[in-house]
């Protein structure tokens, strides 16, 4: 977590897009060990965390996320999080993971 907050803490300064690929694939990477620690019976890994990422938030493709790629919604996604929160990253962090887990579950369920 600490890893995806410094890097928006630097993307709020710099606006560069290496920052958004070291969030993106810290995101990424917390995302899918939410899935893992959950264990859910039953349910393909690759299936729910590509609904995750492709379909419902449609920030990136699966795998390719864990490596940093990201496309412009994820840039749009990001800078809304941190300008409705006044670029408190802390806050933005949170709220980023908090909805990947959110879609997780959900795509888990149904």
């Amino acid at each position: 977590m600490q890893c995806l907050e410094n890097s928006l803490k630097i993307f709020v300064k710099t606006g560069a897009d290496i920052d958004l690929e070291t969030a993106m694939a810290r995101l990424s990477n917390l995302t899918r060990d939410y899935y893992r620690e959950k264990k859910y019976p039953g349910k393909s890994e690759i299936r729910v965390l590509a609904n995750t990422f492709v379909k419902d938030l449609k920030i990136g493709k699966w795998p390719n996320v864990l490596q940093g790629e990201f496309n412009d919604n994820f840039r749009s996604k990001t800078k809304a999080f941190l300008e409705k929160i006044h670029g408190d990253a802390h806050k933005a962090a949170e709220a980023m993971l908090k909805q990947c887990k959110e879609t997780v579950d959900k795509n888990v369920r149904g």
